[in-house]
């Protein structure tokens, strides 16, 4: 993985992700480097589109299935340098912190969703209106009955 730049690394997910984390880092990074939140800078616009390219092959899974097998082709035909490289640094790499670091992010951003979900359905006076009309018919059958 020395010179070797993957969709992976451009959605920065690891090779084994389930589709669930693959679509999870496409839109958070789609939100981060959207060129409507950036309209005058052009590296923006060419990093969202390899976003989107990275994405259009990891979710499809024949596509997917192609790109695994051409990183294996191209790995396999430098076996001696990925063995040096293991090899030299027993330290976890600077994109494997980066890959947990971002698992964490996203895991936040989701629960940060269910939660936002959850109050809002909460706030709604409707939703109010009928638990207190329910309680209300409740207490009432219990005076009834005792």
């Amino acid at each position: 993985m020395n010179g070797l730049h993957t969709h992976y690394d451009n959605l920065k997910v690891a090779r084994n992700a389930p589709p669930e984390v693959i679509r999870a880092a496409y839109k958070t990074l789609c939100s981060k480097f959207h060129p409507d939140h950036h309209p005058d800078n052009p590296s923006v616009t060419h990093t969202f589109q390899l976003i989107s390219a990275a994405y259009k092959v990891l979710s499809d899974p024949a596509s997917r299935r192609e790109h695994d097998q051409w990183i294996a082709r191209s790995e396999s035909r430098q076996p001696e340098q990925t063995a040096q490289a293991s090899q030299t640094s027993q330290a976890p790499r600077r994109h494997q912190v980066r890959r947990r670091a971002d698992r964490r992010q996203i895991k936040t951003i989701h629960m940060q969703q269910a939660w936002s979900g959850v109050f809002t359905q909460l706030r709604q006076p409707s939703q109010y209106l009928i638990f207190w009309v329910t309680a209300l018919l409740i207490a009432l059958l219990l005076a009834l009955l005792f």
